[in-house]
């Protein structure tokens, strides 16, 4: 399994990005990058980081973060049932099935179940 230090340097390089371009793009200094990507960090960098990570390299932030540890792929299963291919859904109709949905549920509470 790929740690996330790799997942990042591997994302960055495929960008084509320089650690001083990161840096300058999100203000994560060169030398911090580098300790998250060479794993000698305390600790995996903080959610914020990931999300602005995620942003310059077009990731996945739910795959980031589930690689970091901050979330559980068994936790996510039946999210990802219910919502695999949401992402290429428009706003406007991912507000359409959010109607459908809550016309169906109107008045429910989840102990109705």
């Amino acid at each position: 399994m790929v740690t996330l230090g790799e997942y990042l340097k591997r994302n960055r390089i495929h960008q084509k990005l320089s650690l001083k371009d990161v840096y300058k793009e999100t203000g994560i200094s060169d030398s911090k990058l580098s300790r998250i990507e060479n794993g000698t960090n305390a600790s995996n960098p903080a959610p914020d980081i990931l999300l602005v990570l995620s942003k310059l390299y077009h990731i996945n932030l739910i795959e980031l973060y589930c690689i970091a540890g901050y979330l559980d792929k068994e936790a996510l299963s039946s999210y990802e049932q219910v919502f695999q291919n949401a992402d290429l859904l428009t706003e406007d109709e991912r507000n359409l099935i959010q109607a459908q949905i809550d016309l169906f549920t109107k008045g429910r509470t989840k102990h109705d179940f």
